[in-house]
This record gives C-alpha cells, structure tokens and sequence, in this order.
C-alpha cells in the first residue's frame, strides 16, 4: 500500500530534519582564532605603539619573525591586558615579530 504525503507534512519533516542537523554543521564550522601573541610583559610609548616582550608565542597563525599585516592582539601575561593592533591606512605593515624576544604593533588600542 502506498501511503501519500501532504505539502505541508513534506514541509514540516524537512523543517524538522534541518533543525536536527542545524547544530552538528554549526559546531563542525568553529571559527579560526584570530592571529596574535602572548608575551610576558606588555608596555606603550603613549602614542599608539604597544611592545609585547620575553617570552612571546605566537597563536592563531601569526607570524614568528618579520613583519606583520593585518589585525593581531598583543597579550602581557603579567597584566593581563590585551590590545588590538591594526594595520594603519598609509602603510604595509601593522607590526614586527622577533618571537620569543618581542613584538611590536604600529597602532594598537587596549582591546
């Protein structure tokens, strides 16, 4: 015997489905961290430039040694404060890494 299926009953099951497997695409979708650095000291020169240094490790994908483009964060694990660092409109770089000594960012802000 073959039973028929209203368009609207169609319609719920496939809302029902979606809703079902809504949450395992989402948690199997996590978001990249965001590059950035945890260092042990965290100091400003008042002015915009933030210095992370001793000991910093590089996390999320940012570079070890060299210049640095884009968005990053500076973390002192002494102070617990983070700044965002961005990279300003008339130049190529945000900032310069020489991990585990120190980091540098141009223009940062406490995050």
């Amino acid at each position: 015997m073959i039973k028929r299926v209203s368009l609207a009953g169609l319609t719920l099951m496939t809302a029902a489905l979606t809703s079902m497997l809504a949450p395992a695409v989402c948690a199997s979708a996590a978001p990249a961290a965001a590059p950035g650095y945890l260092c042990s000291f965290l100091t400003s020169d008042g002015g915009g430039q933030w210095i992370g240094a001793d000991d910093c490790t590089p996390t999320g994908g940012a570079p070890e040694t060299g210049p640095i483009q884009g968005t990053f964060t500076i973390t002192g694990r002494s102070s617990g404060t983070t700044v965002t660092c961005t990279q300003p409109p008339a130049s190529f770089l945000s900032g310069t890494a020489e991990t585990p000594e120190s980091v540098t960012g141009y223009q940062c802000a406490p995050a």
